[in-house]
């Protein structure tokens, strides 16, 4: 295998990287809960607990987070094989410009 293959398939693979780290992202933005958000039949007084979430709504809020957090590491890692893709694909044409000089 050649350098500008091994270039060639850093790159596509960041790509596709990048690709799936945005689509997390975005799942992660226009995902909205349609459930209950708050407990309801909480007493009503001045001693009374705060509101409490449901634990299907902080369930969603925590799958959301985690959908973030995927995402964002697939766009880390896709950004960083791209640019090895290119460091390792500059040398290999300076040298050919070179050789073809000499």
């Amino acid at each position: 295998m050649s350098i500008d293959d091994l270039s060639r398939i850093l790159s596509s693979i960041g790509l596709v990287s990048d690709l799936a780290g945005a689509w997390l992202v975005a799942i992660e933005v226009v995902s909205q809960y349609k459930g209950k958000k708050y407990e309801e039949n909480i007493p009503i007084d001045k001693m009374a607990t705060p509101v409490q979430e449901t634990e299907e709504y902080k369930n969603f809020e925590q799958m959301k987070y985690i959908y973030m957090k995927l995402g964002l590491g697939f766009l880390t890692v896709g950004f960083c094989l791209q640019l090895l893709a290119n460091l390792i694909y500059i040398p290999s044409i300076k040298s050919c410009i070179i050789v073809n000089l000499k």
